[in-house]
């Protein structure tokens, strides 16, 4: 997949509306690719984002950081095999912890600096909060159906 297969997709993306999941993971898509998938964010339901190996240097990981601050349905941000540099992996982390509803973020370990490995076990946190959130929630529904 091209740059232009990306554009592509960004447009289904908005004219789809409902999708969820969307890994892109080995599509050299790079940073404008990533920049119009990005574009396409404010406007959908994407829960799951893969972009593994898809040549998102430090330039898409801005633009990535700064989608992901107003995104508000991406849990999930998978950016293994990137070349986004320290710098880049920190702004997309900071990004996802402002973001109070992402609670993974999933790097190559070449850019846990001590910073960036702060933010990543705040969402660590965040996502086991969430867990026990819907276990509580579950439970507590399935004991108001319950005749006893």
């Amino acid at each position: 997949l091209s740059v232009k297969g990306a554009i592509n997709i960004s447009e289904l993306i908005v004219e789809l509306g409902s999708l969820k999941v969307l890994y892109m993971n080995g599509n050299k898509i790079g940073d404008n690719g990533i920049r119009a998938i990005a574009g396409a964010l404010g406007n959908s339901k994407i829960c799951v984002l893969g972009v593994s190996d898809c040549g998102i240097t430090l330039t898409g990981a801005r633009v990535l950081a700064a989608a992901l601050s107003s995104n508000h349905t991406i849990r999930k941000l998978v950016l293994r095999g990137n070349p986004i540099t320290v710098e880049g992996a920190l702004l997309i982390v900071k990004a996802a912890v402002h973001n109070t509803v992402c609670h993974e973020v999933w790097i190559d370990d070449i850019y846990g600096n001590d910073e960036v490995k702060m933010m990543l076990n705040i969402l660590e946190e965040r996502k086991r909060r969430d867990e026990q959130k819907v276990a509580i929630e579950t439970g507590k529904a399935a004991k108001s159906l319950s005749p006893w």
